[in-house]
C-alpha cells in the first residue's frame, strides 16, 4: 500500500476544479419574507429607535392648547323695525360668508383684540417681557403706550396662533386661537369673536346716526310740499263739483250702482218669463200642469196627492169585495173625485203666480233702465274736470309719496338705534381646552409607526445587502463558483427537547442516534464525497473555512466517525495546533502530531483510538506550538504514512484567511472540503477564502453549508434539503 502512497513533494500545482456559475436567480415572495422573518432582530430593533426617537421629539415640543369657537352668520339679515318682513332677506352667498372670514383673519381685528387684552405685556406675545436672567424679574415692566413697531409685532404673532375657517358649506365660521395656556388660549378666542360682533355692531350704529342726521335736515320741508300739494286738490274738486266717496265721484258710483241693479232685473225677469214659459208648454202638452215644476214643489199638492193614493187603495179594495152600487164603494168614489178637483184647482192658482210674477219683473226692469239713462247723462258733465284733476293729483300724489318714505325710514334709523344687531352671533363660546392640541401624541404615535415601519424596512434591506451571507445552494454556487457540498444543520434547531448530558453533545448523538436527521446529513456528505472521489489519489481531505468557529473541527469528527461506521479505516488530525478543537472534543492526550514530526515519538503511541466507531485520532497536544510544522517535510512523512494506514486521512485546518497552516495543508490535502458557516460568514470573507485556495493550487471538492437552523432555511424558502427537514421527519428517528 505504501506504494500507493503519492509523494507530497511530487504534487503538482492543481487549480480547482472548474465550476460553472449559476446565473443570478430572482427572489420571490417567500425569500423576501425569509429576509424580513432573519433580519426582524435588526428591524425591529432600528424601528423601535426611531419610534421612540420620533416621540421624544414630540414629547419634548412644548405643549400647545387651541381653544375653539363658532360664529353663526345671520343668514336672513333681519331688519327687527321693518314689519313687512316675514321670512327674512336672501341667505348670503359664498362670497359674503367668505368675507367674513377674511374679517375674522384681518390684521385691524386682532390689533383690536391686542389693545384690549394688553397682550404686548404678556412674554408669550412680546418677547422683551420675558423674565431676565435670573429668574423673576422682567426685562421691562408693563407698558402703558407701546410704539407702533411693538403694536405691529405682537399682532403679527397674535395673527401667527389665530385661524378661522368656514365648516363646510354652512353659515357657521369656525375661530380658533393657540397658547400655552388652556384659559388663556380660551380667553383670547372668546375675545376675537366679541371683538369681531363688536365692531359689526359699532359700524352699523355709526351708519344709523349719519342716516339721522341727513334725514332730519330735508324731512320739514317735504311735510310744507306735501300739505301745499294736498290742499290744491281739494279746492280743485270743491270748484268742479267732484266730490267723491271711497275712490269715486258721486255720479260715477250712481252709474256703477244702477248699472248693478239693471243686471239684477234682467236676469230676474229672464228667470221668471223662462218658469211660466215652461209651465205653459207643459200644459198645451195635455198634462193639464200636473207636471209643472212649481206644483211638483208644492205642499198642498204634495198632501192631496197623498189622499188620493190612499183613497185609490181603499177604493180597489171595496171593489174588489163589493158592487159599484155598494153605498161605500160610491161614497169612496166621490172622495176621490173631489181631491182630483182640488189638485187640478192647486194647479191652475200656481200658473196663475207665475205670469204675476213675470209682468213685475218686466215692469222693474223698465224702471230701472229709465233711470240708467238719467244717471248717465250727469256723469258726461264732469269728465272735462277730471282731465284738469289728474295733473293737480298726480303731484300732490308724489309729493306724499317722497314725504312719507323719508317720514317711514326717519322712523326706521330711530328704531334701529335701540334695536340695531350685529349680522352675526355666537354660535358656541371656546371653552378652555382640556387637552394640548400640540404636540399631538396621536399624529406623533402614527407618523412615529410610519418612521418606524420605513426605517425598520430600509434596515432590513440594508443589513441583507451590505453584507450578504450566504444561505443557500445558489449562493454558493453562484457566489463561490464551487460545487456544492450539502448543508449541515444546526445541532440545537434538531435536538430532542429534554435531552441532556453526554447524549446532549453533537459527536455522542451521532452515535447513539445514527438514524436521525443530524447524522444523516453527515451520510450525504459521504455520498458527496463517494460520488465526487478520484480513487486513491483523493484519501487526504483537508477541511477549512474562511473565519473561526463555523464547525470546522465538529464536521470532521462528526465526518470521520461517519465513514469510520462505514466501514472505512478512517483517522482524523487535528491541524489546528492553537486552537485544538478535535482534541478538545475527544480529551486526548498530551501526545501529539507535534510529537509525533518533532520528537520522534511512535504513530502507535500518539494515535487515539475510539473503539466504538473503530476511528483513530492524532491530536494536537497543547504543550507548544512549533513555528511551521506544517511545512517540515516529516510532516510529510507522517501523512504518507497514514495515507498507507487508512482509506481517509481527514485534516481539521485552521481558517485559511488568518493562519498559513491551512494554506500549506490545503495544498498537500487531495481534496478541500469549504466550511461556510449558514447566514454568518460575511460573502467577500467567503469569496476571499476561495480565491486563496485556488492560488494555493488546493482541490476544493465542494463547499459545505454548517450550522443551519433548519427552521430559518425553511423561512427563506430556497429550495435546499434543510427547507424541506419537516417533509422527511418520519424518516428520521431523532431518539430512541
Amino acid at each position: 500500500m505504501n506504494s500507493l502512497i503519492p509523494s507530497f513533494s511530487q504534487f503538482p500545482a492543481q487549480g480547482a476544479a472548474t465550476f460553472r456559475p449559476v446565473e443570478p436567480e430572482k427572489m420571490h415572495v417567500r425569500q423576501w419574507l425569509g429576509v424580513l422573518l432573519q433580519r426582524a432582530p435588526v428591524g425591529l430593533g432600528v424601528a423601535l429607535a426611531v419610534f421612540v426617537l420620533v416621540l421624544a421629539v414630540f414629547a419634548f415640543q412644548p405643549r400647545t392648547y387651541t381653544a375653539v369657537g363658532s360664529v353663526l352668520i345671520d343668514p336672513k339679515h333681519t331688519n327687527l323695525t321693518d314689519t313687512s318682513q316675514q321670512g327674512g332677506g336672501l341667505p348670503p352667498d359664498t362670497s359674503a360668508v367668505d368675507t367674513q372670514v377674511e374679517i375674522l383673519r384681518s390684521n385691524a381685528l386682532a390689533l383690536d383684540v391686542v389693545k384690549r387684552l394688553k397682550l404686548y405685556n404678556d412674554p408669550e406675545f412680546n418677547p422683551i417681557m420675558a423674565p431676565g436672567l435670573f429668574g423673576a424679574v422682567p426685562a421691562h415692566s408693563a407698558l402703558a403706550s407701546p410704539d407702533p413697531r411693538t403694536l405691529a409685532r405682537v399682532t403679527n404673532k397674535v395673527l401667527s396662533k389665530t385661524w378661522a375657517r368656514r365648516a363646510g358649506l354652512t353659515y357657521v365660521v369656525q375661530v380658533g386661537f393657540s397658547a400655552q395656556s388652556p384659559r388663556k388660549a380660551a380667553m383670547i378666542t372668546n375675545t376675537i369673536i366679541d371683538t369681531y360682533l363688536t365692531r359689526q355692531l359699532d359700524a352699523k350704529l355709526a351708519a344709523v346716526t349719519r342716516a339721522n342726521t341727513e334725514l332730519g335736515a330735508s324731512l320739514e320741508q317735504m311735510r310744507r310740499d306735501a300739505e301745499l300739494a294736498e290742499t290744491r286738490v281739494v279746492e280743485y274738486k270743491n270748484a268742479h263739483g267732484l266730490l267723491s266717496a271711497e275712490g269715486a265721484t258721486m255720479a260715477e258710483q250712481e252709474v256703477s250702482t244702477l248699472n248693478q241693479q239693471v243686471s239684477l232685473a234682467k236676469a230676474d225677469h229672464a228667470e221668471k218669463s223662462a218658469r211660466l214659459a215652461a209651465a205653459l208648454g207643459q200644459v198645451r202638452n195635455g198634462s193639464a200642469g200636473a207636471d209643472v215644476g212649481a206644483a211638483l214643489g208644492s205642499d198642498t199638492i204634495k198632501e192631496l196627492r197623498k189622499k188620493e193614493a190612499e183613497t185609490s187603495v181603499r177604493l180597489a179594495q171595496l171593489r174588489t169585495d163589493f158592487k159599484p152600487e155598494y153605498p161605500e164603494v160610491r161614497r169612496s168614489q166621490a172622495q176621490l173625485d173631489d181631491i182630483r178637483a182640488q189638485i187640478q184647482a192647486e194647479i191652475n192658482r200656481i200658473l196663475s203666480s207665475l205670469r204675476a210674477e213675470a209682468t213685475a219683473a218686466a215692469g222693474r226692469e223698465a224702471s230701472l233702465t229709465g233711470s240708467r239713462g238719467h244717471a248717465q247723462g250727469g256723469l258726461a258733465s264732469n269728465s272735462q274736470a277730471q282731465v284738469g284733476l289728474l295733473a293737480i293729483q298726480q303731484r300732490a300724489d308724489s309729493a306724499k309719496q317722497i314725504y312719507e318714505a323719508y317720514l317711514n325710514r326717519a322712523k326706521q334709523v330711530a328704531a334701529e338705534g335701540s334695536l340695531q344687531q350685529a349680522d352675526a352671533s355666537v354660535s358656541s363660546a371656546a371653552p378652555a381646552p382640556t387637552a394640548p392640541s400640540s404636540p399631538n401624541m396621536k399624529i406623533a404615535a402614527i407618523l412615529a409607526v410610519l418612521a418606524a415601519l420605513i426605517t425598520g424596512a430600509a434596515a432590513v434591506l440594508v443589513a441583507e445587502f451590505w453584507d450578504k451571507h450566504m444561505r443557500s445552494r445558489l449562493d454558493v454556487e453562484r457566489e463561490l463558483g464551487v460545487p456544492f457540498a450539502g448543508v449541515l444543520p444546526d445541532f440545537k434547531s434538531v435536538l430532542p427537547r429534554g435531552l441532556r448530558g453526554p447524549e446532549g453533545t453533537p459527536a455522542e448523538y451521532l452515535l447513539n442516534y445514527p438514524f436521525s436527521g443530524f447524522a444523516e446529513a453527515f451520510r450525504n456528505l459521504r455520498a458527496f464525497l463517494m460520488t465526487t472521489s478520484r480513487g486513491d489519489d483523493a484519501r487526504l481531505i483537508a477541511i477549512t473555512s474562511a473565519v473561526p468557529r463555523e464547525g470546522k473541527s465538529l464536521t470532521s469528527l462528526c465526518l470521520a466517525r461517519t465513514l469510520a461506521l462505514s466501514g472505512s479505516r478512517v483517522v482524523l488530525v487535528d491541524c489546528d495546533l492553537r486552537q485544538r478543537g478535535v482534541s478538545k472534543l475527544i480529551d486526548a492526550s498530551e501526545v501529539g502530531i507535534v510529537e509525533v514530526v518533532e520528537n520522534g515519538i511512535s504513530m502507535r503511541e500518539a494515535l487515539k483510538h475510539d473503539p466504538r466507531t473503530n476511528l483513530f485520532v492524532l491530536p494536537a497536544s497543547g504543550k507548544s506550538v512549533p513555528y511551521d510544522l506544517f511545512s517540515n517535510p516529516a510532516t510529510d512523512e507522517v501523512l504518507r504514512q497514514l495515507a498507507a494506514q487508512f482509506d481517509y486521512v481527514i485534516l481539521d485546518t485552521p481558517p485559511i484567511l488568518g493562519v498559513a497552516d491551512a494554506r500549506i495543508l490545503a495544498a498537500k490535502a487531495d481534496r478541500v472540503l469549504y466550511i461556510v458557516q449558514w447566514n454568518k460568514t460575511p460573502m467577500r470573507a467567503a469569496q476571499a477564502a476561495v480565491d486563496i485556495l485556488q492560488e494555493c493550487g488546493a482541490t476544493v471538492a465542494g463547499a459545505l453549508l454548517t450550522k443551519v437552523n433548519v427552521k430559518g432555511q425553511a423561512r427563506y424558502g430556497y429550495g435546499d434539503s434543510s427547507d424541506y427537514y419537516g417533509y422527511f421527519k418520519d424518516y428520521y428517528i431523532a431518539a430512541a
